[in-house]
């Protein structure tokens, strides 16, 4: 008989769905999604949508009495790894807990404020709930490894590495002649650094260069769009504003030789690597693990100094074959780790653990 297993997070995110979808799949898994925003479109059938609000108390969350009622209807309940929701401490800290409980997170710290992993007092708070968890998922084998050498059972660790789902497009080398960025527009994401960068660039190259295409809407949006008259480079870069059309986003990247974003490196790296297209960050960019799927030189490249980006621009000018065979590294890395179903593979392998170990 398939178990009961609810997930819960604050909000659904569109770029999940594909991947609960295939959970939902698995015929021994009855999955039923709870979350406190509008009721998505998804029509797939495959899992039950459920909406709760929650109350908010300073930092910390917390669900009513509904959500403790509706919980004692499942086998399994997966919840998203926040640390300030007192529900979910709650239900970590009950005795004889009868219901399995599995937290899903980074694991360590990670914000636009701070590096990844950097040093904190939460961490303390994160080991003390792993401990009490069922199992755990993790969005890398990083944090694993971490976890497990803080003496918790490796056989309890589970990782779903960060991915996104693509359309199936033909690499057509012949129609590249673009560089893109593609995110929200925040100051903390290096975006004038991409910006100068390009021009530094273009007025040290003889021949006409590469397009840049940023592809996002953000607080930054309109300074860019002066920045860009102002320095008179409008027939070099373009601005699209926000773009959630799949087939959208696919033509764009069909058309790049890599994607560059200074200062994140969050999902729209396996966005890249999905389309064949290298993707290049700094070293120590934002990220919640995904930058550690760039191996520097192979399907994408990491620089240590922003003084280095405009030579890295030129290049790209001057040898796209080489961004090209990147790009073909990195499409291979997704196919064979990093699709939507190996994803999905993570949760499925941990709700079967938390159900059949003695």
């Amino acid at each position: 008989m398939a178990k009961k297993v609810l997930f819960v997070t604050y909000k659904l995110q569109s770029y999940r769905i594909p991947i609960l979808d295939i959970v939902g799949r698995d015929s021994n898994i009855d999955l039923t999604v709870l979350h406190s925003s509008k009721k998505s479109d998804y029509s797939g059938g495959h899992f039950e949508e459920k909406i709760i609000s929650f109350k908010k108390t300073g930092n910390f969350t917390s669900y009513n009495k509904e959500f403790t009622n509706l919980i004692d209807e499942f086998d399994v309940i997966v919840c998203m790894f926040y640390l300030f929701n007192l529900s979910f401490l709650k239900l970590a800290l009950k005795r004889n807990r009868k219901i399995k409980l599995i937290f899903w997170g980074i694991g360590v710290r990670a914000s636009y404020n701070s590096t990844f992993d950097a040093p904190t007092i939460m961490n303390n708070i994160r080991y003390f709930l792993a401990r009490r968890s069922d199992a755990m998922l993790f969005y890398s084998d990083y944090a694993r490894d971490k976890y497990i050498k803080k003496g918790l059972n490796e056989k309890k660790l589970f990782v779903m590495n960060n991915t996104v789902e693509v359309l199936n497009s033909e690499q057509n080398t012949a129609s590249k002649d673009k560089i893109i960025f593609i995110g929200s527009l925040y100051k903390q994401k290096k975006i004038f650094e991409l910006l100068e960068s390009y021009r530094e660039a273009v007025n040290g190259f003889d021949k006409k260069p590469y397009e840049l295409h940023i592809v996002g809407g953000g607080q930054e949006f309109e300074t860019i769009q002066d920045w860009i008259k102002a320095n008179k480079l409008s027939q070099y870069i373009k601005l699209h504003g926000a773009v959630f059309e799949e087939e959208k986003l696919s033509k764009l990247f069909s058309t790049a030789y890599a994607c560059i974003s200074p200062g994140q490196a969050g999902l729209s790296v396996l966005k890249s690597f999905g389309y064949g297209v290298a993707f290049i960050t700094h070293e120590n960019a934002i990220t919640g693990g995904e930058r550690l799927n760039i191996v520097n030189g192979k399907n994408g490249l990491l620089f240590s100094d922003f003084l280095e980006l405009p030579e890295i621009i030129m290049d790209i000018f001057k040898n796209p074959e080489d961004f090209v065979a990147m790009g073909k590294n990195a499409k291979l890395f997704y196919n064979t780790n990093r699709t939507p179903q190996i994803m999905a593979n993570g949760f499925i392998d941990a709700v079967d653990y938390v159900t059949t170990k003695a």
